[in-house]
Formats: C-alpha cells, sequence, structure tokens
C-alpha cells in the first residue's frame, strides 16, 4: 500500500511520479528498439494515469470540504 501518512496530495503525486516514469520506460523502449506497441502501452497508461488524476482530485475536494484538511490522520472514523 502506498502511504506517507502526512497528506492525501502528496500521496496522488507519488503515484502520479510513478506512472510517469512508467510511460517514460516505455518510451525509451519503443525508441531503442522500433516497437509501436510499447507507445501503445504508453498511451494507454498515460489516459490511465489521467483518469485516476481526476478521481483523486474529486476525492481530494471532497475530503477537505468535509473535514478541512487533507491530513490522513483526520479521517481516521473513515476506516473500514
Amino acid at each position: 500500500m502506498v502511504f506517507n501518512y502526512k497528506n492525501f496530495l502528496v500521496t496522488m503525486l507519488c503515484i502520479e511520479l510513478m506512472y510517469l516514469g512508467i510511460i517514460s520506460g516505455f518510451i525509451i523502449i519503443a525508441a531503442c528498439y522500433n516497437i509501436t506497441a510499447a507507445q501503445v502501452y504508453a498511451l494507454f497508461i498515460l489516459i490511465l494515469a489521467a483518469s485516476e488524476s481526476a478521481v483523486g482530485l474529486g476525492m481530494l475536494i471532497v475530503l477537505f470540504r468535509y473535514g478541512k484538511s487533507i491530513e490522513f490522520s483526520s479521517y481516521q472514523q473513515l476506516r473500514g
């Protein structure tokens, strides 16, 4: 699980950085070995990262409206 126990925004930024690392790896493979499938995979991952970012931003807005904070420690009552 990817938690930093600080706040939600930092966690979302770390996940986006992981996606960008994966995308850059696919692009490098596509450039070195002339594989177009790697470019398609990179495009799909970019679309996935954009949709995940939109959902995460929506969650961030709802959490901030709910508790006036984006720290994970403020939301202990939301544990399942």
